[in-house]
């Protein structure tokens, strides 16, 4: 059965905190939630991830009692991200389910102040543990030249790409001498 929230807050017309107030207090111990949330971009480690569409997020509450709730979720998207190894943008589709019980009064939640619950915070958090550790526009990506700079997916250049650690450059110079 799905619920509307009467003490949802709108921020720029999209559905952000949720008082949890007459939820705890409520004899009703179920809730539902269907959302599209306003995030546009994010910025992770000095990347800027554009959201292609909406972050959309389904949320099922559960009234444990003692100012404890169980959140069940799916988080779905699309991100546009950079390669880590061409720059090139890599669309992104995710779908990620979670499923945590909260502690209210938790100083260390922070997606929880007081009685509201932040829904862009919680998305957030889970999409960061979603998000892979390295972004590859395909397993083939040969990067950009560490010389000149050029896409080596779309073009081939002239330089040296010999990597040689500095410290062992030495060594290089003695072989010559064979």
């Amino acid at each position: 059965m799905r619920v509307n929230f009467p003490n949802i807050k709108y921020i720029w017309g999209e559905v952000m905190h949720i008082n949890l107030t007459d939820f705890l207090f409520d004899h009703e111990t179920n809730r539902e939630l269907s959302s599209d949330l306003g995030v546009k971009q994010l910025t992770l480690g000095g990347n800027k991830i554009q959201v292609e569409d909406v972050l959309h997020l389904d949320l099922q509450m559960t009234n444990l009692g003692e100012k404890k709730i169980h959140l069940e979720g799916c988080l779905t998207g699309t991100l546009m991200m950079p390669c880590d190894r061409c720059m090139d943008e890599v669309h992104y589709t995710f779908e990620t389910d979670f499923s945590k019980d909260v502690q209210l009064d938790d100083p260390d939640i922070y997606y929880v102040e007081g009685h509201h619950l932040d829904l862009e915070k919680l998305a957030l958090s889970e999409l960061i543990i979603e998000l892979p550790m390295k972004v590859l526009c395909s397993e083939t990506c040969k990067g950009i030249c560490n010389q000149c700079g050029v896409n080596l997916n779309q073009e081939t250049c002239s330089c040296d790409r010999s990597d040689i650690d500095p410290r062992l450059a030495v060594f290089k110079d003695l072989m010559k001498e064979f």
